[in-house]
């Protein structure tokens, strides 16, 4: 078989295998200049004779006004990628000599070294090769919360773990002059609750309104993201097609964006006032448009009665969430900046969802409209604001306000983090002990954490988390102490 054929079988075979089994870049990656794996700049010989590591950064004080907008609005679009149809400058080979670190990653500065680093070699050097002959980023990582409330309801337990496991794939087909670029995603995730039922939940347990764990989903197996892209017009338009999460389009906060690795609460990855389609993977079709330097407009229509764990089934509910994002990327200080509105409607209010994923049918139109500000200080140093507001019949929340600070690079440690936040919500529903009818109270969580890189493989998060205004139990603030472990691939 000729060598290039060869390639290509490999490429085609891998692609089968992650399709049956894979999370996209979305919320992966993000470095002390808050450049994450979203915006991929991979790096190649300019006479074609072999590639480079790739680097799945771009500073943003080098980015021009039309890619600080694609970075805001969550295009993917590589500038230097040697796409899948074109001709390979390199045979397969299978290298394990440059293999030493998580593929992709920014500069990490390891407390200790890494046990694990001959161990995992073949795996990096597998993804090494998928990079290079099959034009396909990887991403993969195991994550590990353990985490306990300091109260909870009778015949509840109040300490569990959830492991997650995350696959990621990008590959990208096809980059075209005067049209742009075809890309595939696909996120594979696998979820386990340990020491308790499935259906355990920290806010559950201790009577809180929040979700303080984000990582959890049950013990399942799902298919998150499968989803094709296709860019226009040099990729300042784009369309994407398939199960996608709404949150990478809609009111994205960078500083929030990934539970592996920065907050664990629901409430700041994602506005409560835009659930549910902001907590579930759907069905939808996404338009992402930059018109001029510094700005992009997102807009978006979902199927929300499918979940992460659903194969379309629900399709014919004719539950549905539509958006549109207006964001703008200017370069205040010379660091990332970000601020958007982001207005949206549904017909699945609060009467649509007997459980999770259990579908009644019964539909209220309502709206809602959110802002969220994202503004990098300095190199180290950066803050948020987030605001919405929604009618009463919204499913989650009929307001919720957030703020938090990021500092990015605590005592010069290249990929630590330090973070904390509040957050403010006035619920649609009655929760825990109130009365029936009466007006829900609202309720307030506060939330810390540090984030160790205690080798190239292995991170180290406390986390704490403050609930106040409970509705269940004796009505003291519930504090929840978590431990996480995130091990990258």
């Amino acid at each position: 078989m000729p060598g290039t054929a060869r390639i290509y079988l490999i490429c085609f075979a891998t692609a089968s295998t992650a399709l049956t089994a894979t999370d996209a870049f979305a919320q992966t990656q993000v470095g002390p200049t808050l450049q994450r794996s979203a915006v991929v700049q991979d790096y190649m010989l300019s006479d074609h004779t072999g590639l480079k590591p790739p680097v799945f950064f771009e500073a943003w004080d080098i980015m021009n006004g039309i890619r600080r907008a694609q970075f805001g609005g969550d295009v993917l679009s590589p500038i230097f990628f040697l796409p899948l149809v074109d001709p390979r400058p390199l045979e397969s080979q299978f290298d394990m000599n440059h293999a030493n670190s998580p593929f992709g990653f920014t500069p990490i500065d390891p407390l200790l070294p890494d046990p694990l680093e001959d161990p995992l070699r073949p795996i990096r050097a597998v993804e090494h090769l998928l990079y290079e002959q099959c034009s396909t980023i990887s991403n993969i990582y195991y994550t590990l919360v353990v985490q306990s409330v300091s109260r909870t309801l009778p015949d509840q337990g109040n300490i569990a773990g959830v492991g997650r496991l995350d696959a990621n794939f990008l590959t990208v087909l096809a980059k075209s002059p005067g049209l742009g670029t075809s890309a595939v995603q696909v996120l594979f995730r696998q979820h386990n609750v340990i020491g308790q039922p499935s259906t355990w939940t920290p806010g559950g347990a201790s009577g809180s309104y929040f979700f303080m764990d984000s990582l959890q989903n049950g013990n399942n197996s799902t298919l998150n993201i499968l989803s094709f892209q296709q860019g226009f017009l040099d990729d300042r338009l784009t369309v994407s097609v398939g199960k996608m999460h709404p949150n990478q389009f809609f009111l994205l906060n960078f500083y929030a964006n990934d539970e592996a690795r920065q907050f664990l609460n629901g409430s700041f990855d994602g506005n409560s006032v835009f659930q549910p389609a902001q907590g579930t993977y759907s069905p939808g079709i996404v338009t992402q448009m930059i018109p001029c330097d510094d700005i992009y407009i997102n807009a978006a229509i979902f199927d929300i009665a499918d979940y992460p764990g659903d194969s379309f089934q629900n399709f014919n509910e004719g539950l549905y969430w539509a958006g549109v994002e207006i964001g703008w990327t200017p370069n205040w200080l010379g660091s990332f900046s970000r601020y958007n509105v982001t207005i949206g409607t549904t017909n699945a209010g609060n009467q649509s969802y007997s459980g999770y994923g259990d579908v009644t049918g019964i539909k209220q139109n309502n709206s809602m409209i959110g802002f969220l500000g994202q503004q990098q200080m300095s190199d180290w140093f950066g803050v948020f604001v987030e605001y919405g507001l929604g009618e009463s019949t919204g499913v989650v929340a009929q307001q919720e306000l957030s703020a938090g600070v990021s500092i990015v690079r605590p005592f010069g440690r290249p990929d630590d983090d330090l973070g904390i936040a509040y957050a403010w919500t006035k619920p649609n529903n009655v929760y825990g002990n109130e009365p029936v009818g009466s007006d829900p109270q609202s309720a307030s969580v506060l939330e810390t954490f540090y984030r160790l890189q205690v080798t190239n493989t292995v991170q180290f998060s406390p986390d704490m988390q403050v609930s106040f205004n409970p509705a269940s139990g004796d009505g003291s603030p519930v504090v929840a102490l978590a431990l996480r472990l995130k091990m990258q691939f």
